[in-house]
């Protein structure tokens, strides 16, 4: 597998990734014209972060047409082992990834060392997670970025538009500036079999090492607390070995849990007023109310006792609660249930987010019958 990249002028870096049977490009470009150079002395790094999950998944070689870090290289075999590891506990019989021989020529000028200051980046959704991230790293920060096509749909223009207005809003709340990128990345990975799970700290990583021009601080917004850490893409085990001599890549805000999030945001305007958190948008909804992310962070505020002061998130019934489609090993609800019983929360609450468990556990448990194997 080979992939290259060009620049195209400052704002614009077309990926190229070559299999053997299949060739696939994506495209990452700053909307506006803020004062960024995408890939200026990084292009490399990036490249590799973009493919290198797709190589281990087609058990390609792979092959970066562009100078990489020292320590980047170094640091992929330590990548693949921690997928490979979590790959032969999820799938024992028939495993996904295989670790690959990686050929790139070594960048013998870094450029810059981190400690020559230009600045501190985080990714930003408008979510709890990144909302936290923001305001924990407030003194430090110096921008916030918003990725188009990672968790909207590149072709949904009328809620791409409320979202943009809406985080400029929440990062002039913030004081500090909002830089705006739009990527078919996703794209790059789930058409040729590395799911959004795997591939999102690789993505962000890919789209961080491009701002190495600006930056020389990257932070990736935490989705669990150490004490419920899952096998995914972005985790603190991962994220900082995508870092170089020139940046660094910092996983933000794992030892927080989501009500203890919460009840810091309740005190941030910005964040009362555009706390975004749907992933289905149903209808183009901003937060839909309705989903399983919708409706357990309702649970949080509750828990929070923030009731009544996040508008933008509908409070859920006992009956949603009760029925929320939890997914995955369902480590979030199992947190709003200590954090219920710590918080001596309404018998009610705690009875629905019990059902809600417990029927995730069924559901689990019978995928996973033995006979049906």
């Amino acid at each position: 597998m080979r992939v290259s990249g060009l620049r195209d002028g400052g704002g614009r870096v077309v990926i190229e990734v070559a299999g053997e049977r299949w060739r696939h490009a994506a495209v990452v470009e700053l909307v506006g014209e803020p004062s960024v150079v995408l890939g200026a002395g990084a292009l490399g790094d990036a490249l590799l972060a973009s493919s290198l999950l797709l190589a281990m998944r087609w058990g390609e070689p792979l092959e970066v047409d562009a100078p990489v870090s020292p320590r980047l290289l170094d640091a992929a075999d330590t990548i693949q082992d921690i997928f490979c590891t979590w790959d032969r506990a999820l799938r024992p019989t028939a495993p996904w990834y295989s670790r690959v021989e990686i050929v790139a020529p070594i960048a013998e000028e870094v450029g810059p060392e981190r400690s020559d200051g230009r600045g501190t980046v985080c990714f930003f959704t408008g979510g709890v997670d990144s909302f936290h991230a923001a305001l924990d790293s407030l003194e430090e920060l110096d921008a916030l970025v918003y990725v188009h096509g990672f968790d909207v749909g590149l072709d949904d223009t009328p809620l791409r538009s409320e979202v943009s207005a809406r985080l400029r809003a929440a990062a002039a709340g913030l004081g500090v500036d909002l830089l705006e990128v739009e990527t078919d990345l996703r794209a790059l990975g789930e058409e040729r079999g590395v799911g959004w799970p795997d591939q999102h700290g690789a993505a962000l990583a890919t789209v961080g090492l491009l701002l190495a021009d600006r930056f020389d601080r990257i932070l990736i917004p935490a989705t669990h607390t150490y004490a419920h850490l899952e096998g995914l893409g972005s985790h603190p085990l991962l994220d900082p070995l995508w870092s170089t001599e020139r940046v660094e890549v910092v996983h933000r805000g794992a030892a927080a849990t989501r009500v203890d999030k919460v009840r810091a945001l309740a005190e941030l305007p910005a964040a009362r007023e555009h706390l975004r958190v749907c992933w289905e948008n149903r209808e183009g909804a901003y937060n839909c109310g309705r989903c399983e992310k919708c409706v357990r962070t309702g649970v949080a505020v509750r828990l929070a006792g923030a009731e009544g002061r996040f508008p933008s998130i509908p409070a859920p019934s006992l009956r949603q609660v009760a029925t929320a489609s939890v997914t995955g090993r369902g480590s979030p609800w199992v947190e709003l249930r200590q954090e219920a019983l710590r918080a001596d929360a309404d018998p009610k609450l705690r009875a629905g987010i019990e059902v809600a468990l417990a029927r995730h556990q069924a559901r689990r448990a019978w995928r996973n019958r033995p006979w049906s194997r």
